[in-house]
């Protein structure tokens, strides 16, 4: 589900459930904040990098545990989501196949992220009912401006690894079968340098929102745990489950 491997002092943490295009339970949430709290001390990690089994980064949440989420004080998604918001070391990413939801989301809060060229992204949170997580309501519009940001999240189509290039999600596209071990070189670079110094131009670089930055992803969360039992959400999983369009003519 989440397997893990350290080498040269970049921890990997690999989605690992192939079969279902590695979707996110709430175990795998668990499992991965667990492993980022764990790195935060231990000084034989220096990098940590995620990436996709079996051809996919993730297809977002698992529904089985998505719906769960509703009835939760406290989520998995938002403890893992807080984890890496908080992580003081570089975080690297190998995505290819499908980054869905969180796929995409958890990428703003990546210091390097390298895409396969046939990569499709895609954030559906709104026609599902739902609102953006992962701090993407604040970081997004930060860093890519207001148009970009509402195009990728309220209109929420797929989009390719050049958009996510132009818009500065990703650093840098490349060949499919080139993803892990590009990813792996800048891993290894990072893990090379002086990793105080590294901490401390990462903590700069994050000095203006990083206050900001727990509320945010807390808010969220809560929001759309609260909109998970709502009428809207409610329709477009009844609308998905019975492989039909959605009818949200009469929703106010």
């Amino acid at each position: 589900m989440i397997s893990t491997s350290l080498e040269n002092r970049v921890l990997t943490i690999r989605f690992d459930r192939a079969d279902k295009k590695n979707a996110i339970t709430n175990e795998m949430y668990t499992a991965a904040e667990q492993a980022l709290l764990d790195s935060v001390e231990n000084n034989d990690v220096r990098v940590v990098m995620f990436h996709g089994e079996g051809g996919n980064f993730t297809s977002g949440n698992d529904m089985a545990s998505f719906l769960s989420m509703a009835t939760m004080k406290q989520p998995p998604v938002l403890t893992f989501l807080l984890a890496l918001a908080r992580f003081p070391k570089p975080i690297v990413s190998a995505v290819n196949g499908l980054a869905i939801g969180i796929g995409t989301t958890m990428l703003a809060h990546c210091d390097y992220v390298v895409a396969s060229d046939d990569v499709r992204f895609k954030m559906p949170f709104v026609d599902l009912g739902l609102c953006p997580e992962g701090g993407s309501s604040l970081l997004f519009p930060r860093s890519m401006g207001y148009a970009q940001a509402s195009e990728l999240l309220i209109l929420g189509d797929f989009f390719d690894a050049q958009k996510a290039l132009h818009v500065g999600l990703v650093n840098k596209v490349t060949a499919a079968d080139d993803v892990l071990a590009q990813a792996t070189r800048v891993a290894n670079t990072l893990a090379a340098k002086p990793p105080a110094a590294v901490r401390n131009a990462k903590a700069m670089l994050r000095q203006d929102y990083l206050a900001k930055l727990d509320e945010v992803v807390t808010t969220e969360i809560e929001q759309l745990c609260a909109m998970v039992q709502g009428a809207e959400c409610q329709e477009a999983l009844a609308a998905f489950a019975q492989k039909r369009a959605p009818d949200f003519s009469a929703f106010a």
